[in-house]
């Protein structure tokens, strides 16, 4: 008798336990091999439930916020490095690096301006030729005027002319040579006369020239070569052309577009004129013709290598790639 009471009661413990925690006997009775597939199914809705009624809670308290009461972020204490560095998440071991820019493309200089005098004429036909032949660059202008120059605008309007031609062809790269005519005297823009090679007259004639050099520097074109006089055989231009020269270079400085080149060295030796010269290949030749002003083809060949040179160093120019069979 003792025996079925204390079965009774142990019985009816074992259920209040059960009854008082249902979900949780489930859940551990269904780990158990002894539990059907029922038992089972059970015990995994009783969880679905719970995590559903978490969930809901959660979201509930989230709604109840007032975000109106949250401290604004100027309100907030400082982050220090340390703090931020147990915040912040870690990176990704396999987060792809940045893909660097790619390199701005270069557009190439294709068309290319001769401006200038007589002299110029000379010059620009050897230009040409070797830009063609050597650089495959056929599209090359040369825009000269016979006995003009920078000095006697009244005659000769190089600054609309040079204006007119430019908005027309649109050049890349502009080769300037003035001067041969220049060394007479001048009427400044005040509307006085100028004896050559004065103080005055030199002040006016830096003021043409710096003109036209903002002319060039304000314009589309990419750049330009003002070439300098080379040494001549005659005084007056051997006195003159040296304080012209000085002002070409001056004017171009003020200019990233500008570069002056100058040639006068590469007709003297020892400081003086020497008639005949040799150029890259070795071959020697006269570079001036009688008035010691204007070149040879010889001697325009000689500074054409110079000024073509300086373009290579530039990258204005590039030897084109030989083309495989």
């Amino acid at each position: 008798m003792k025996d079925r009471e204390i079965l009774l009661i142990v019985t009816s413990v074992i259920l209040t336990l059960i009854f008082s925690n249902l979900s949780l006997f489930l859940k551990s009775f269904a780990s158990t091999p002894f539990a059907s597939p029922e038992i089972k199914q059970a015990a995994r809705q009783i969880e679905i439930d719970g995590f559903r009624k978490s969930e809901q809670d959660f979201w509930s308290q989230i709604k109840d916020i007032n975000f109106d009461s949250l401290p604004k972020e100027s309100e907030l204490p400082p982050v220090t490095t340390e703090r931020k560095a147990a915040v912040e998440p870690p990176k990704p071991a396999n987060a792809k690096k940045p893909t660097p820019a790619k390199p701005k493309l270069t557009r190439p200089y294709r068309k290319f301006l001769c401006i200038g005098d007589s002299v110029m004429f000379d010059l620009g036909i050897q230009l040409q030729y070797t830009l063609k032949k050597k650089y495959n660059i056929p599209d090359t202008k040369i825009e000269y005027k016979v006995s003009t120059g920078l000095n006697r605008i009244d005659y000769y309007d190089w600054y609309a002319r040079s204006r007119q031609i430019i908005n027309n062809y649109q050049p890349d790269v502009v080769i300037v040579l003035f001067g041969a005519n220049d060394p007479q005297n001048i009427i400044d823009f005040q509307g006085k006369a100028r004896a050559v090679m004065t103080k005055e007259w030199q002040k006016a004639y830096q003021e043409r020239v710096e003109r036209y050099a903002n002319l060039l520097d304000s314009s589309s074109v990419r750049k330009v070569y003002w070439i300098g006089q080379s040494i001549p055989k005659k005084s007056l231009y051997l006195k003159a052309f040296p304080v012209m020269n000085e002002i070409y270079k001056n004017a171009s400085k003020s200019s990233a577009k500008i570069e002056f080149i100058s040639t006068w060295e590469r007709f003297t030796e020892a400081g003086k004129f020497v008639p005949v010269v040799a150029d890259k290949s070795g071959k020697r030749g006269y570079v001036k013709v009688n008035d010691g002003v204007h070149f040879t083809s010889h001697g325009a060949k000689i500074i054409s290598d110079l000024i073509v040179d300086e373009m290579v160093t530039d990258k204005i120019l590039k030897t084109p790639k030989k083309k495989t069979l």
